[in-house]
């Protein structure tokens, strides 16, 4: 459900961009939506707040959210939305290597192939974005995994004991007024009730639902688990991109698709054997 949900993200600001929404909109609107679902489910289950340090701790988390969020609906203007996708899915190696610089994680043999492979299925999938894609789309891509590694590391390392929904709202409502402020100077608004039922898909389905379905998934089947189940994420991705929006990806982008997704499935099933002390935990 979580990958479903995650997965068409894309499909539904594409069909949103193309009601005349723009992006800082899309996001205010998003996140103002998602806020209110999830607030709703977070005070129906009397779900426990962040406070104090924490709060602002997590609210600090959904600035770097919100950037994360801009950097890769902004991309889907410049390139297919499965070349996006694909190359954000390069942030488990990111975390691996930012982990490994801080001093917050190890870095040996597993983390070693899983980089190479990476490294390799990107010189691939890259081909691809002559033409699904300018320079600007990879290098924004690129940028949103990075974003969402640090944010993945902030996340694991501070807030242990918050129910991670109610930190997930703190986030998202953190989100929402920061975008909702810049947005506020020009906001757009859908055309008609497709792009009206596209936003309501992407902050009911694809933002409140599937984070909720993540953590709830989490906490059944572990990190590892879960991290490993997310590459279906760029699969759903792609593939509605190429049912729905014609999309095409030629046999090396493929290829590159497959290395890279690889790369980091293995990379978490490595990591099994020696759980390390980051974990992704998106919120």
């Amino acid at each position: 459900m979580a990958a479903c949900g995650y997965g068409s993200m894309a499909l539904f600001a594409r069909l949103a961009y193309a009601d005349g929404v723009d992006t800082t909109s899309l996001l205010a609107l998003r996140f103002a939506l998602a806020s209110v679902v999830l607030g709703f489910w977070v005070r129906h289950q009397r779900i426990a707040l962040p406070r104090g340090r924490e709060l602002w701790g997590f609210a600090g988390l959904g600035a770097l959210f919100a950037s994360m969020a801009w950097t890769y609906f902004s991309a889907l203007h410049y390139a297919s939305s499965g070349l996006v996708a694909l190359l954000v899915y390069v942030y488990p190696i990111m975390v691996a290597v930012l982990g490994a610089l801080l001093g917050l994680d190890r870095f040996g043999r597993a983390e070693t192939i899983a980089l190479a492979t990476c490294a390799v299925g990107l010189y691939l999938l890259l081909g691809q974005s002559m033409h699904a894609g300018s320079p600007l789309g990879v290098i924004l891509s690129l940028l949103s995994g990075l974003l969402y590694a640090i944010y993945i590391l902030c996340n694991s390392r501070f807030g242990q004991g918050v129910n991670p929904l109610g930190a997930a709202w703190v986030v998202i409502v953190s989100a929402a007024v920061i975008d909702g402020l810049i947005a506020a100077w020009h906001l757009t608004l859908p055309a008609s009730p497709t792009g009206w039922g596209a936003l309501l898909a992407l902050a009911c389905f694809s933002s409140a639902l599937a984070n909720s379905a993540f953590l709830m998934g989490l906490r059944h089947v572990g990190p590892t688990l879960a991290s490993v189940l997310s590459t279906l994420e760029p699969v759903v991705t792609v593939s509605l991109g190429l049912a729905f929006l014609g999309e095409t990806l030629n046999p090396s982008a493929l290829a590159g698709s497959a290395l890279v997704l690889g790369a980091a499935a293995g990379l978490a099933l490595a990591r099994a054997r020696a759980p390390a002390p980051v974990a992704p935990c998106p919120s």
